[in-house]
């Protein structure tokens, strides 16, 4: 299938339009500043996914605040760091400041032009409002990842879609979902068409934009 085939494109958020590795490392540094033999940036980034990932299942407990909160907590205790609560939620706070990758608000500009464009997040309510402003979205598309819009048949009918319909659009990894197209923002490692595991494999949203031009002209 070609780019304009696709009526729909639900993008991740986080690493795809909010640049969330920087925030998170930028909300760590009361943690980590002045302590003597840390680890350098992806390693600790590596051991905060580790410690969101244990504690994932546990997300309609928490919230996403929580999540972090308690991941910033396993964060500390893995590295010996000192850490309290107020801490911890101070740096779950922190998510309403993380920023958006400067190709981000054009590129969703363009392609709400030819596309629903729907984003699938981890939010508290509280965030919902302010990132669909700056993402330009309505409230009603903007999804959460627990609720997997892709495989419900409910929601597909409700929003008179298949889910052939639709492009996915992660970072890698991602599997390709059963029925959608997947389209991977490979940002800072370069594509490789022929490893490629994806319908499509672009460097970033500009790029998919420029894709997207190209098969209107094909």
């Amino acid at each position: 299938m070609y780019l304009t085939d696709y009526r729909a494109l639900l993008i991740d958020c986080d690493e795809v339009l909010v640049d969330r590795d920087s925030g998170i490392w930028t909300a760590l540094q009361p943690l980590l500043e002045n302590h003597l033999g840390m680890p350098g940036r992806e390693e600790v980034l590596a051991a905060f996914d580790e410690a969101v990932r244990t504690l994932y299942p546990r997300y309609s407990e928490l919230g996403f605040s929580g999540l972090l909160c308690f991941a910033h907590r396993q964060l500390a205790e893995r590295f010996g760091l000192k850490a309290s609560w107020e801490e911890g939620m101070s740096f779950a706070r922190s998510v309403g400041n993380w920023t958006l990758f400067e190709d981000a608000p054009g590129a969703m500009l363009y392609l709400r032009k030819f596309y629903r464009l729907l984003v699938c997040c981890d939010r508290d309510a509280e965030d919902r409002e302010q990132l669909c402003e700056r993402l330009g979205i309505t409230p009603e598309d903007l999804l959460s990842r627990v609720s997997k819009p892709l495989e419900d048949s409910v929601w597909l009918q409700d929003n008179n879609l298949q889910a052939k319909d639709i492009l996915q659009v992660s970072r890698p990894p991602a599997e390709p979902p059963k029925s959608a197209g997947l389209c991977l923002i490979c940002r800072g490692h370069g594509s490789d068409s022929q490893q490629c595991p994806a319908d499509f494999c672009i460097n970033s949203m500009a790029d998919l934009v420029a894709q997207h031009q190209l098969s209107l002209r094909r």
